[in-house]
């Protein structure tokens, strides 16, 4: 593997266990970013979760460097997109109209997908930190020809993935979605050796797009919807970690034989700490984020809903005990203590590492959100057989 630093130039991952050289880390904005912000308050609250989640991502890049891993990063710094009137009407008007400042680097796997020797961007729009990490010489552009009209100012609007009336449509009609037309969130495939699991809830026929593109795979669905990671996680052969949500029977046909684990007890249902405060407080912001303060700060609420609203997801669907990244068969980093998950890992012969990220729920990223595994040790394996 060519080890020329800050580019991946060389992929290899067909799957999400086996052992992780190299991994990209997403990164924020600096501080400073929010520097021209006129009341002072909101001003330091802002900078603070800038400061903490890049204190917090250094703390995870330390742990993985520890454990032999590579971790390559995009850059930090950001212009000063905010003026002292805040002037930036339109600055960043994306494919669904909405206005505001553009979402940092931090999230890499939800816009990536390393697929065996072959890295996918399925997310063209809008990715700053492509170029500074990516050689293109190891990318596979799904969408150039829809990136290239973008670019061109051809297409000026058009929706990320179909809206919910375009599959009521589509059914009533007995069609098909058409997929091409839209980008899709690299979470909603699994690998599993040569075999891909897809989620097609939202996507009704990218298990068929991806198996005619990629013909060394066979394919097997599921339908839940959403990034599927904040769903479900695959620690190593044999072993599933599920939201409540999800059950058995969901992986009947996908992963026979496999033990699941459904998580009964999330920890944003439990009665006490932060979480259980987001479990209350969740309908303050739609579900979408969550701080300590928002409560009691409407100017931080107003603010993020009008200037940061692409920073935030949706984390209220979020199961934060599955996103998690394995660095072998035997360690995996999590971010959160819950006493069902860590019994099953151990009993499983895996040692969790746990690793602070205060601020997921503001930017609804967990560990395998945070990072893009690009390079592990071994090659493609069939598990069913």
């Amino acid at each position: 593997m060519d080890s020329k630093k800050y580019q991946v130039n060389e992929v290899n991952a067909w799957n999400g266990w086996d052992p992780l050289k190299q991994v990209v880390l997403g990164n924020s904005f600096a501080p400073e970013i929010f520097e021209n912000i006129g009341d002072h308050k909101l001003r330091d609250l802002l900078q603070q979760i800038l400061y903490e989640t890049y204190e917090d991502l250094m703390g995870i890049k330390k742990t993985l460097e520890d454990l032999g891993v590579e971790v390559i990063q995009g850059p930090r710094n950001a212009p000063n997109l905010l003026s002292d009137k805040m002037l930036i009407h339109n600055m960043d008007s994306n494919m669904s109209g909405m206005t505001g400042l553009p979402r940092p680097g931090l999230t890499p796997r939800d816009d990536f997908l390393t697929l065996g020797n072959k890295l996918l961007a399925t997310n063209v729009y809008g990715n700053s930190n492509r170029g500074n990490i990516f050689n293109p010489k190891c990318m596979d552009m799904f969408f150039k020809e829809q990136w290239q009209l973008y670019q061109s100012g051809k297409i000026e609007h058009g929706p990320i993935k179909p809206s919910t009336n375009a599959f009521d449509m589509a059914s009533a009609t007995g069609r098909e979605s058409n997929f091409n037309e839209f980008t899709f969130a690299a979470p909603v495939v699994h690998r599993v050796g040569n075999r891909l699991i897809v989620d097609v809830e939202d996507y009704t026929n990218l298990d068929k797009v991806l198996l005619e593109r990629y013909q060394e795979f066979t394919g097997a669905n599921i339908a839940v919807g959403g990034h599927t990671d904040g769903s479900m996680n695959l620690p190593k052969p044999g072993l599933v970690i599920c939201a409540p949500f999800m059950s058995k029977e969901d992986f009947k046909d996908s992963l026979p034989g496999w033990d699941v684990l459904r998580i009964e007890n999330p920890n944003y249902m439990r009665s006490d700490g932060d979480i259980h405060h987001w479990a209350i407080e969740k309908d303050i912001t739609k579900g979408r984020w969550w701080h300590p303060e928002a409560k009691s700060n409407p100017e931080l609420v107003s603010f993020v809903e009008e200037w940061l609203s692409k920073w935030v997801g949706y984390a209220e669907e979020s199961i934060f005990e599955v996103n998690m990244l394995s660095v072998n068969e035997e360690v995996i980093l999590s971010m959160n203590y819950q006493k069902e998950v860590h019994t099953a890992l151990k009993k499983h012969g895996i040692e969790p590492i746990y690793c602070r990220f205060r601020h997921r729920n503001f930017w609804d990223g967990g560990l395998h959100c945070l990072t893009l595994d690009t390079y592990r040790e071994g090659g493609m394996q069939d598990y069913f057989t």
